[in-house]
């Protein structure tokens, strides 16, 4: 069998699935773009969905809209999640998803190689400071190499074009890339938060976590025939 390695969208599976999700201001729409490395080929990501979610969401609501592409999923996916803007936001999340979530705050500055333990309920998440530049140039450079492939699509389109559109702006303390004027870059930061991910170097330890806690869960109980007399 030949597999094409141009199309993630032919892919079996990815290497683990991830789904970022960068979450928009009140003017923008949250996002959610699924992808990871590929199976068969070491070293090439590739992405399949580039989701804009409906506008208005919020808390539960927005987490809720998430599960439906996680579902796609058979709910197996690692959930990398913007909380810059409200870490409240990870109490819905960790309801909906469980330990498959990983907490990202963008900042101005950060590789995103510590994390912060954030506390939610009884569990806690690991929750990881990383530049807006560091993850747009770290992203950049693998589209440059050629190690990125995108599902052919509007919308895969839409986030390339956001990714072209970004403004450099040189100052004292560093390069900040900037969207014009009435442009967003939601999709194309959550491509960016993928790639970040996908090239983690806990991104085992996050998997095994997720799979420990798929082998807790308890098995369905058995229906007797009795329960239909």
């Amino acid at each position: 069998m030949i597999l094409n390695d141009s199309d993630p969208s032919v892919w079996p599976g990815f290497k683990p699935t991830i789904i970022a999700h960068d979450v928009g201001s009140s003017r923008d729409r949250s996002t959610a773009v699924v992808g990871g490395y590929c199976p068969y080929v070491p070293g090439l990501l590739g992405i399949t969905e580039f989701n804009e979610l409906p506008q208005g969401l919020y808390g539960s609501d927005r987490a809720n809209a998430l599960a439906e592409v996680d579902r796609r999923y058979h709910h197996e996916a690692l959930v990398v999640a913007d909380l810059s803007n409200d870490k409240s936001y990870a109490e819905p999340l960790v309801q909906a998803f469980g330990p498959r979530v990983v907490g990202v705050q963008i900042s101005r500055h950060g590789d995103g190689s510590d994390y912060q333990s954030h506390r939610v309920g009884s569990r806690w998440i690991p929750v990881y400071t990383v530049g807006r530049t560091y993850l747009l140039e770290s992203f950049h450079s693998k589209l440059q190499s050629g190690q990125v492939r995108f599902a052919a699509g509007p919308a895969s389109r839409r986030a390339y074009a956001e990714l072209e559109r970004l403004e450099a702006e040189i100052r004292d303390t560093g390069t900040v890339y900037k969207c014009p004027p009435g442009q967003h870059d939601d999709l194309g930061i959550s491509c960016a938060m993928l790639a970040f991910a996908a090239d983690h170097p806990h991104l085992r330890w996050w998997v095994g976590n997720m799979l420990a806690a798929r082998r807790r869960r308890p098995p369905r109980p058995s229906i007797s025939p009795l329960a239909w007399t």
